[in-house]
């Protein structure tokens, strides 16, 4: 297995994959507190992974069969089991992971002791109605479930299946022969475990906030600060994008926008005086895996807002007391840890203060003073809390190093409030002169406090979201003593030495990768050349598959029969996407048919086979620019053919057709999506499209078009309309092709003089049923859509050419959480006198990861 380190992508995470072997992981640690340093803990959960692929189907490998052994492997074993599978791992072989965190078991915690029994469907597969965990969590306490029956029970399920890939149930089977239980009924025992263990009164000292939030799906309103009279919060929910909100204390009116945000690694926001701060993800716009975080700037007064850095790797920003600096944290791609304190007018860097090698700090905030900071610390010791002087640079440890996930410290005076997990719960603690005090009691979890005179703003966990809460800071304060490490819930977890057994260690020489050298690694063959990204006009077929392990070539190589036409296909593609162009040359040999017209009028068959020669060269773009996503690009391509074995003589039939140019150029503006949108609630795209035939005199001729789409808001929230309009000029050889999207349930209609075209589609959520169909089906939202398409519109009267309506379902199969199906029909009505059949009904079936 091939391990890459990506030290220029931001995002925390990390994959392994089949066909070609390899993992990826994203080095650079998150700005989202843990329990331990990060690349070790991915490392572990990523190399169970490899374990898993190797028990399972490590006998299907070499040039061929990687992909069906990626494919048997996904269809034996269920998501939740070998992701929970993974978070058990990185739990028992590590003082930290998952399993010893609060925070990841809250959810599920507060779903039982409110009384939310959702089903195993529903925690598999999710909801877009009501919070409820990744199939990570529910599969952890699963495996943990499992652990507890046998320390050895995962290796001997594997072993079992590994034989008997074919057998129908084999994952189930396999469970129910070592568990004496199917999943089912081992979510179940694990529900009524968990319940057992959680069976305690809730209690709840928190004073709510009086503040308005109806909203009618679970929404965040995380990191609560007040100014004055005024209290703002993060508001993320399923239903609007990520906004800074406000609310007048004074009045007590909902939330009203101050401006909405982009993409955050992890929710961010510092208000002091009249400016707010915070940091965005940004990417390079051709590679993808080249990112950033910039540091924005807002002032509440002038409305002005300013990007303050660029290119750069900062995050958590927060202003100094006298509004003149901005304190964040920096980690370069070797994973150094710097404190950098920029001005606030031009984000130069004031101050650069490196930190120890190898320590992380995290979410600093100043002191009134503003001569020195508190920070989360992480480094191989493990976690603590750190107070940094800005003058001399040096570090003061709090607490002794721990498992502990220390989170949001902040100062109220010389006291310093943190999140701790420290009695199996989240609550807010207090640091005074080496004595801990216990602030808050919430019923799930108290996060992200703030301190105004002596009343502590935090958020309060519901099963609606985080929530806003205060109260008194010495309304229950009492004196506490910390855990040395925190447990797990399961007994047997806790024997665990958490050191791997020794293994014999392979040194390695260290060498440039050589990218071209390494071009070609063919691993899998394959019955499908789109990679069943659809399922229109399958052609059975076998192909050949090469990728690189960085992706910057592929290599396809195949064999097609055109059923339809009882003609086979050959085919050899390669791409390459190293540099700024992605070049495609392609080549496929076909067979092809058609019918002429004979001089006594009968149309008689005849066929031919082609080379067929392309080439394409792309240059695409995207940024993200806070709530919007712009994409835009350049395509350029070309072909050659050339036509032999004609059955028959045909006049007028060209035996080549050389070198015809395309042009594309392409330009979108589209608003971010929230989780229930169907539609961008604003979007803007443009393409443009020019072919012509400049190298074949015979032929002559050309075409443009112009494709336009526009979004705007529905009448609700999530709803959506779509207008599209299209637009060509077309002559000569072009004259009978369309570029432009024909009206639906009317393509079958031949129009010559085809000019423009124009859609409005309505699109709105019906329902979020969260229904199962026992263990076959789950569904998860039923969509409909009202659409009109026009045609010729200048000579049509502006009445539409057909009228549609239509209905579709969101759903997952089985057990598997992606990929996510639709499965919808519509029925039409054609508004032309040349139809035959009035009312035309169409089905379609989709999925995407």
């Amino acid at each position: 297995m091939t391990f890459i380190i990506q030290t220029n992508y931001l995002q925390p995470n990390g994959f392994v994959m089949l066909a070609p072997r390899k993992s990826e992981l994203y080095s650079t640690p998150p700005n989202v507190a843990d329990n331990q340093e990060w690349l070790p803990n991915l490392a572990l959960h990523e190399s169970r992974h490899v374990v898993q692929f190797d028990n399972l189907t490590g006998n299907l490998r070499g040039s061929f069969l990687q992909q069906l052994a990626l494919a048997l492997f996904g269809l034996n074993l269920p998501a939740w089991y070998f992701e929970g599978d993974a978070v058990l791992q990185e739990t028992l072989h590590s003082e930290g992971g998952r399993g010893r965190l609060a925070s990841w078991d809250m959810p599920v915690r507060a779903n039982i002791q409110s009384a939310k029994n959702y089903d195993f469907n529903k925690y598999v597969h999710g909801s877009f109605k009501d919070i409820v965990p990744s199939y990570y969590t529910i599969g952890y306490f699963m495996n943990s479930e499992l652990y507890e029956i046998d320390t050895l029970i995962q290796s001997k399920i594997l072993q079992d299946m590994r034989s008997k890939l074919l057998r129908p149930f084999n994952f189930q089977k396999a469970l129910k022969k070592y568990s004496g239980m199917k999943g089912n009924q081992l979510f179940k025992t694990t529900i009524s475990r968990l319940t057992e263990e959680w069976n305690t009164p809730l209690t709840n000292s928190a004073i709510s906030s009086p503040v308005l939030t109806n909203d009618r799906y679970p929404t965040d309103y995380n990191l609560p600060q007040v100014v004055g009279n005024t209290l703002y919060a993060l508001r993320e929910g399923r239903q609007k994008t990520p906004a800074i909100v406000a609310f007048d204390l004074g009045h007590h009116k909902k939330a009203k926008r101050v401006i909405k945000i982009g993409r955050q690694i992890a929710p961010h926001f510092h208000v002091r005086g009249h400016f707010i701060v915070w940091d965005e993800l940004r990417k390079d716009p051709r590679f993808q895996k080249q990112t950033y975080n910039v540091i924005y700037l807002y002032d509440t007064q002038t409305r002005n807002i300013r990007v303050l850095t660029s290119k750069t790797r900062y995050y958590s920003p927060v202003l100094s007391p006298d509004l003149k600096t901005i304190a964040c944290v920096e980690v370069d791609q070797a994973n150094r840890c710097n404190l950098i304190l920029l001005d606030a007018i031009t984000g130069n860097i004031n101050k650069h203060i490196p930190l120890p090698a190898g320590t992380l700090i995290q979410q600093p905030q100043y002191h009134d003073e503003g001569q020195k900071m508190v920070a989360v610390s992480v480094t191989e010791q493990g976690t603590n809390l750190v107070e940094i002087d800005l003058v001399r640079g040096s570090l003061t440890e709090l607490f002794e190093w721990s498992n502990i996930q220390y989170e949001r410290p902040v100062y109220h005076q010389n006291n310093i409030l943190y999140k701790a997990n420290y009695n199996k719960k989240d609550d807010i603690y207090q640091i005074h002169e080496g004595i801990i005090t216990q602030l808050t009691n919430a019923p799930f979890g108290g996060f992200n406090p703030f301190v105004q005179d002596d009343t502590i703003w935090y958020n309060n966990y519901t099963t609606e979201g985080y929530k806003i809460s205060r109260q008194p800071s010495d309304s229950i304060a009492h004196t506490t003593t910390p855990p040395r490490s925190i447990k797990t819930l399961y007994a047997n977890q806790n024997n665990v030495d958490p050191e791997l057994p020794d293994s014999t260690v392979r040194t390695y020489a260290i060498k440039n990768y050589n990218v071209t050298a390494h071009s070609f690694n063919f691993h899998s063959l394959t019955l499908s050349g789109s990679d069943f990204e659809n399922f229109d006009n399958l052609k059975p077929g076998i192909f050949w598959l090469s990728n690189d392990v960085l992706n910057t070539t592929q290599v396809k190589l195949g064999y097609e029969y055109d059923t339809d036409i009882r003609k086979s296909i050959y085919s050899a593609e390669i791409t390459y996407q190293r540099y700024y162009p992605k070049i495609t040359l392609a080549y496929r040999n076909r067979g092809q048919i058609d019918q002429a017209k004979g001089r006594d009028g009968t149309m008689y068959p005849y066929d031919w086979r082609e080379h067929y020669l392309d080439a394409n060269i792309q240059l695409p773009f995207s940024v993200y620019r806070r709530n919007y996503t712009y994409s835009y690009g350049f395509n350029f391509g070309t072909s050659y053919m050339q036509r032999y074995n004609v059955s028959m003589a045909v006049t007028n039939f060209p035996m080549t057709r050389k070198f015809p140019l395309n042009y594309q150029v392409y330009l979108n503006r589209n608003h971010t999506m929230s989780t229930m949108d169907l539609t961008p609630r604003w979007g803007q795209n443009f393409s443009f499209t020019y072919r012509h035939m400049p190298f074949d005199p015979a032929q002559t001729g050309t075409t443009w078009s112009l494709r336009t789409n526009f979004y705007f808001p529905g009448l609700l929230l999530n709803h959506g309309l779509q207008i599209r309009y299209s637009y060509q000029e077309k002559s000569g050889r072009f004259l009978h092709n369309n570029d432009i999207p024909l009206p639906r349930g009317f393509s079958f209609y031949p129009t010559v003089f085809l000019k423009n075209t124009l859609l409005m589609d309505y699109r709105l959520p019906l329902a979020y049923p969260d229904w199962s169909i026992g263990s076959l089906a789950y569904i998860k939202r039923i969509k409909g859509d009202l659409s009109a398409d026009y045609q010729n519109i200048e000579t049509a009267d502006w009445a539409p050419k057909t009228y549609s309506a239509g209905l579709s379902l969101d759903f997952n199969l089985f057990k598997y959480p992606l990929p996510v199906f639709s499965a919808g029909g519509h029925l039409t009505y054609v508004n032309d006198p040349r139809a035959t059949q009035k009312l035309i009904p169409t089905f379609s079936f989709t999925y995407a990861y």
